[in-house]
């Protein structure tokens, strides 16, 4: 995560990042960017901010996916719940769901924008909570509401939107932080195009095309439409692919007439249509299901009655919930090691290599086979308890915890990273057997099933690996 010592290179502890930037001209417009600190140097800076960028679209996107997964595609509860309810929040479930995916193909070209100028990839996010002068807001898995919509807006907004309310909305966002402004995400973009755009900066020495074939490619990472996964071969590609980042997510400016609307007119577009359940003694449509802030399974009470309220304890909840930590791991794994392996995605004949295995098994991780993937265990999840006494402390339901592993470090051979898969596959196995022996729906069988049924093709592929001498 951005840590205190990396935190430190800002040199500005009590300033946002709208508050650090500085007025500099880039292509004949003014434009703000991030100083850089004396002590590092400009290829220094670029990995800084690249791996600033890579853990901000990872910690954006897992609160994305948490307030999607928290919406009732029922339609939801209240005394007036409009017609059409469940069409609406089903097509607010998709966007956002949509917008997560964008976050995950910028992650990925932001890996490539590494690797080409040799700089180490980073899976890392935020944990919670974590406040940083490069993230927008405090990372927080929150259920939708119009204040959560408003810190999103203010985030992916660009720097002058023709937007009459939009200091409302942002008034808004930063009463919700406590009053820390939200930083604009925008500025970080514009610091890195501005490096990547001067070679007295990043020199030509300091780019890689021969790394092209080892970068992930849209056609294997399935990136199609509005997916941004771009191979970076020279300094007009590393331009354009985050000037590309820039216009669909966190930029200065909108995409240009006739492109796919931005992140920022997506939220906006719900913000306006999303029903006021926070300010209201009783709210006529509530679109979300009961889910905490921030919910945990750790295994000891916690002194801190926030985090106490959204501890998981019901004892079956906390086996999913433990389920989907481990596929989530899993997922990180994949990821993570099939950028580190070189080589081709495919051989000659069009079959996966070892590195399209990994990338394979990392899209059942997230979408599964018809009914398994992290969605469909976020989904049970919402759906049980979150404590073991039912009402307790006001408490509803759970949520996907998306808790970071107690590590995401590579080990430095290809033994040891196997060795990682087979510990998952175990821990799987285990949480899977132990589910089947409590009471369950026929729904909750059926995604365990498919669950073992993907992980028993992919231990076929590590043992196998693990039996290379070696």
């Amino acid at each position: 995560m951005i840590s205190r010592r990396r935190d430190r290179f800002l040199s500005f502890a009590d300033a946002s990042a709208a508050e650090l930037a500085v007025p500099v001209r880039l292509d004949a417009a003014i434009t703000q960017v991030i100083p850089k600190p004396d002590e590092l140097t400009w290829w220094d800076w670029a990995v800084f901010l690249l791996h600033a960028a890579a853990e901000i679209e990872h910690a954006l996107l897992v609160q994305y996916l948490y307030a999607a997964y928290s919406l009732d595609t029922t339609g939801g509860t209240g005394d007036q719940v409009p017609a059409g309810a469940a069409a609406k929040v089903g097509g607010w479930r998709r966007t956002i769901v949509t917008i997560a995916k964008e976050e995950m193909a910028h992650l990925l070209t932001e890996q490539n924008l590494l690797r080409f100028i040799g700089g180490p990839l980073t899976f890392e996010r935020g944990d919670f909570p974590v406040h940083s002068q490069l993230y927008p807001f405090p990372l927080a898995l929150r259920p939708l509401t119009r204040t959560s919509l408003a810190t999103y807006v203010a985030a992916e907004m660009p720097a002058d939107p023709a937007v009459p309310d939009i200091g409302q909305i942002v008034a808004r966002a930063t009463n919700a932080e406590g009053g820390v402004p939200v930083n604009r995400v925008g500025v970080l973009f514009d610091t890195l195009i501005g490096i990547f755009s001067d070679d007295t900066k990043l020199a030509d020495a300091d780019l890689r095309d021969q790394t092209v074939p080892d970068q992930a490619d849209a056609a294997h990472w399935h990136a199609s439409g509005h997916l941004i996964v771009r191979t970076i071969a020279n300094r007009s590609d590393a331009v354009s692919a985050l000037q590309a980042i820039a216009d669909q997510g966190e930029g200065s400016t909108n995409p240009p007439p006739g492109a796919p609307a931005s992140h920022f007119d997506r939220f906006l577009g719900i913000y306006r249509e999303f029903p006021e359940t926070e300010s209201v003694a009783d709210v006529p449509w509530q679109p979300t299901r009961p889910v905490p802030v921030n919910p945990n399974t750790a295994a000891m009470p916690d002194p801190d009655p926030v985090a106490e309220r959204a501890r998981i304890t019901d004892p079956v909840t906390l086996l999913w919930a433990q389920l989907f930590n481990v596929r989530y791991r899993m997922l990180l794994a994949d990821l993570a090691h099939s950028l580190h392996m070189p080589g081709p995605f495919a051989d000659a004949s069009g079959n996966p290599t070892l590195r399209g295995q990994l990338c394979e098994d990392a899209f059942l991780q997230m979408r599964g086979e018809g009914f398994s993937g992290l969605n469909k265990l976020a989904d049970t999840l919402t759906a049980l308890p979150l404590k073991q006494t039912p009402g307790a402390d006001g408490a509803g339901n759970a949520g996907p915890p998306f808790e970071l592993p107690y590590t995401l470090a590579l080990t430095d051979d290809e033994h040891g990273r196997w060795r990682v898969h087979r510990a998952l596959l175990d821990a799987s196995r285990d949480l899977i057997t132990n589910l089947r022996n409590q009471p369950g729906s026929p729904a909750a069988g059926q995604l365990l099933t498919e669950l073992d049924s993907i992980d028993a093709a992919w231990r076929t592929v590590v043992e196998a690996q693990l039996a290379v001498p070696g």
